[in-house]
């Protein structure tokens, strides 16, 4: 059991209260954090980490992202959500390869931990070798396996899919949780919908899923069932387990109701909102219900970058223009929203947050930089100033996964080399229709 004494550090702890220590110090006894603020005068370290003042914090959760389409990072650019589907993205799929699919998340492992990610929630296909790269990794991730219910083609059957959340569920130590992984409303039949959510229940798994995405899904909705794709999913049963839903843009008030009543966690995605004019959604009125909003970087081939300080300013940004109002999301909310709502999402409690007996997962930010001086208020100085080149050391469970901005846990130069050869691999397959989108 290893013991480190952070000492001389700007702790930001992002609890209840928000507190901050300056120059203090952070105990950590193996894979949890013994005391903020001032080491046990007993207590001795096997390594004592002098921060200089650089700011130690609660590593970031990208709740919702595809981690392995980074094979799909800038094919589809500047199209209307519908033609990115159909004409780029469901074609470039039908030659996916379980070996993209795990070099294209290592490539984002290394990204996101870079960028001060300690953990994400992945929702995609092949989902055995996402698990590889979590446990290879040292990160944390929740794992929801993509199914559309409509024939087997895709993905994997339900019974399956309890087999690999049974398997996977609490593997790696902890740092890997599997949950259900219906793709949405409007591209799984009713059935399928409801037949997910009774054995979600029945075998208490939780759900990840899109919904709300566009007005026309919305539309859809309606014109089918009479109900808002938020009141199908409830009425459906959806919701009676530990649910995560993507994106949730255009609500309504009895939606924003059901979420809340139903502790529904909502992970906004600002980058791919806005890159393809998908709206806006109502944060603010969500957060004043008690809904437990939460931020995700969505899959590379939308976002561009796996980049949660960039998701972050956008997610207060557009909050702002589009209510008029300046004061939207103030102070620490977004780092809030980053870190502890998002390890909330994804099932780990005990992370997000710098406290005694929590999870020792952290990151140090260097804040001597220029780009951040002066300093006159950390809080605003790490949302406003933070970019990922700016994130020097990443824990995990008490776990070096990055010293110095040296990645310790992952080669660097063999994934980018493993991906290039399965892309390459992936590009020279015949493109056939994988699926039609025709919502949108």
């Amino acid at each position: 059991m290893t013991r480190y004494l952070f000492d001389n550090a700007t702790i930001v702890t992002l609890d209840p209260e928000d507190h901050i220590y300056d120059r203090g110090q952070l105990a950590i006894e193996g894979e949890t954090i013994l005391s903020v603020g001032r080491a046990p005068d007993d207590f001795q370290p096997d390594e004592r980490i002098d921060l200089g003042g650089r700011v130690v914090m609660p590593g970031l959760y990208n709740a919702h992202t595809h981690a392995a389409m980074t094979f799909a990072r800038g094919y589809a650019e500047d199209l209307p959500l519908e033609r990115w589907f159909n004409e780029r993205i469901w074609r470039l799929e039908s030659a996916l390869t379980p070996e993209i699919v795990y070099w294209g998340t290592a490539l984002a492992a290394v990204e996101m931990i870079r960028g001060g990610i300690v953990g994400f929630g992945d929702m995609y296909f092949h989902m055995d070798q996402v698990a590889r790269v979590v446990e290879e990794s040292g990160m944390r991730a929740t794992l929801a396996w993509t199914v559309f219910g409509q024939g087997e083609e895709v993905g994997i059957t339900v019974p399956e899919t309890v087999d690999f959340v049974h398997h996977h569920n609490g593997a790696a130590g902890g740092r890997l949780r599997a949950l259900f992984g219906p793709h949405s409303p409007y591209m799984c039949p009713d059935a399928f919908l409801a037949r997910t959510a009774a054995v979600a229940y029945r075998e208490g798994i939780g759900i990840h899923i899109h919904v709300a995405e566009t007005p026309e899904q919305v539309k859809l909705a309606w014109d089918q069932y009479d109900m808002s794709p938020v009141e199908l999913l409830g009425n459906r049963g959806l919701f009676e387990t530990h649910t995560i839903v993507a994106h949730a843009i255009h609500v309504n008030e009895v939606d924003i109701t059901t979420l809340a009543n139903k502790q529904v966690h909502v992970v906004q995605c600002p980058s791919t909102y806005l890159r393809y004019a998908m709206g806006v959604a109502p944060v603010p009125e969500m957060l004043a219900r008690g809904v437990n909003v939460a931020l995700g970087t969505d899959g590379a081939g939308s976002s561009v970058a796996l980049n949660m300080w960039r998701e972050m300013r956008l997610a207060v940004l557009m909050q702002r223009q589009a209510h008029g109002d300046p004061t939207l999301m103030p102070g620490s909310l977004p780092l809030h929203m980053a870190a502890a709502n998002g390890a909330r999402a994804l099932g780990f409690p005990q992370s997000g947050v710098l406290a005694p007996g929590n999870a020792a997962d952290l990151i140090v930010i260097d804040t001597t930089a220029p780009h951040f001086q002066p300093l006159h208020d950390v809080i605003a100085g790490l949302v406003w100033c933070t970019e990922p080149a700016d994130v020097r050391d990443v824990m995990v469970a008490g776990r070096w996964l990055m010293r110095d901005r040296n990645l310790l846990t992952l080669d660097e130069e063999a994934i980018l080399s493993g991906f290039r050869e399965a892309l390459s691999e992936m590009l020279g397959r015949p493109l056939g229709q994988f699926r039609t989108y025709d919502v949108g």
